[in-house]
């Protein structure tokens, strides 16, 4: 079973010795101050959520998502360890309520910085342009699981690259994030050859190849369990309130934005968030709730954006408050690394919450707009991996000589914005073309894409 002394670490990725290191008020504060500055977590503000290249501040943005999925996170991991604390719980002396908020808070802030342009499209479109062209790109150097890495990209095991290697101290720990943190921002504890959709850590992949050595020694410090494979590990217990705090915030804010935008109406809208809204008392079916609501008639006065408004914020508050109770009800499970479900799926409000799930996949997520944008991005993105692959190639053929490759793969190399390093591995320099490609945001990786077609200058 694993610990709360071990799995609140505050020790630091690439600092050695007993130094936890931090801000006097909390150690974990220094995880939040490097999240905040990182340019990696200000790029999340052109990059989609679920409205891609939308115009303003109408919609959020993956910045204002994982800010509010941040607050949510903060509050459910302060719950948690207040609880905890107060019954008793075996939690180190130095740890606080607090302590617990801030851990999840980042690890929520952070938890999409990985993501590519145009969301999970952009993840299939780099993912399908590896397997279209694995036999121009791959060599006998590579083995299936670093291949895997490029034909499954994924945001989350992106992510966890950017905070370990690609930021701040680069080559000695990245952002030298607190493992605690670490374990919190892994939602998937594997790689991708461990992908499985009845195992909840294993749908998809946490860590490449490059960072298995990394998440290996985070997974050492916490305590965490292995799951019967030396690619697999249980969640981090704090993983699962990052995990509800993003399921809190798209089930309830893309809603809101789909009234915003115009692709469902509010009335269809209220429909399924006012039985999240009104408190769950024993007895009370969905329909009562719904019911109770729209015919109170302090509701009933108010104009629509401030029902809207009242729908989120209370959804958000009853949703999050389920959730630490589901928490608390299953720490043992959650300590034996044996929960093998979604927090919201063990709260009262599971059933609402999973018809908010599926009404925005048919209406919003389907949206002639968002498609559009989408399939294009399959060509932006390919054309960026087909030319800044063939400059790296070009870069390693000449055994990291810059001045020898073609002028136009000079000037493609000159424009990626992370060093581009020499190295004897091509899983190395292909990392570094999904490094840069994947960094973009939306708009840079049009605006990109129109320079090297030569159709915007």
């Amino acid at each position: 079973m694993m610990n709360w002394k071990d799995l609140l670490s505050s020790g630091r990725i690439g600092v050695s010795g007993a130094s936890a290191g931090g801000r006097e008020e909390s150690p974990f504060l220094l995880d939040l101050d490097r999240i905040t500055f990182s340019s990696f977590f200000r790029r999340l503000q052109d990059k989609t959520q679920v409205h891609p290249l939308s115009e303003g501040a109408r919609v959020r943005s993956r910045l204002t998502h994982s800010i509010e999925v941040a607050s949510v996170g903060r509050s459910l991991g302060f719950g948690v360890g207040r609880q905890l604390i107060e019954s008793g719980t075996d939690i180190p002396e130095h740890i606080t309520p607090h302590d617990f908020g801030y851990i999840v808070q980042v690890a929520c802030l952070s938890h999409d910085i990985g993501n590519p342009p145009f969301g999970h499209a952009g993840e299939s479109a780099i993912g399908q342009w590896f397997k279209d062209n694995a036999e121009t790109v791959f060599d006998k150097t590579m083995t299936a699981p670093q291949k895997a890495d490029l034909t499954s990209f994924e945001g989350n095991a992106q992510g966890f690259r950017i905070l370990n290697k690609l930021d701040y101290f680069r080559a000695e720990g990245g952002f030298r994030m607190s493992y605690a943190t670490l374990g919190a921002f892994t939602k998937y504890p594997g790689d991708a050859s461990e992908k499985s959709v009845s195992v909840i850590e294993a749908k998809k992949a946490g860590f490449c190849q490059a960072e298995k050595e990394i998440f290996s020694q985070v997974a050492d410090r916490l305590g965490l369990i292995q799951h019967g494979t030396e690619n697999l590990w249980c969640r981090h217990p704090l993983a699962y309130l990052m995990e509800a705090a993003d399921d809190i915030c798209y089930r309830v804010a893309d809603l809101e934005d789909g009234v915003t935008m115009e692709c469902v109406s509010f009335e269809a809208v209220e429909h399924y968030l006012a039985p999240l809204a009104w408190s769950h008392k024993h007895g009370d079916s969905i329909e009562e709730r719904r019911e109770n609501l729209l015919h109170d008639e302090w509701y009933r006065e108010k104009p629509q954006n401030e029902k809207l408004g009242f729908l989120r914020s209370k959804a958000i508050s009853n949703l999050t408050q389920a959730t630490v109770d589901a928490f608390i009800a299953h720490q043992e499970d959650l300590l034996k690394g044996q929960l093998n479900a979604e927090l919201l799926a063990l709260t009262p409000f599971a059933e609402e919450a999973a018809a908010c799930k599926k009404f925005a996949g048919h209406s919003i997520f389907g949206t002639t707009r968002k498609l559009e944008i989408e399939t294009a991005s399959f060509e932006i993105l390919g054309q960026l991996l087909t030319s800044f692959t063939t400059a790296m190639l070009d870069f390693e053929q000449r055994k990291g000589d810059i001045t020898q490759t073609t002028p136009q793969n000079q000037r493609l190399l000159k424009m990626m914005d992370l060093p581009t390093t020499y190295s004897d591995n091509r899983y190395e320099h292909l990392l570094q073309v999904t490094d840069f490609v994947s960094g973009l945001s939306d708009r840079a990786a049009v605006n990109l894409y129109k320079v090297i077609k030569g159709v915007s200058l």
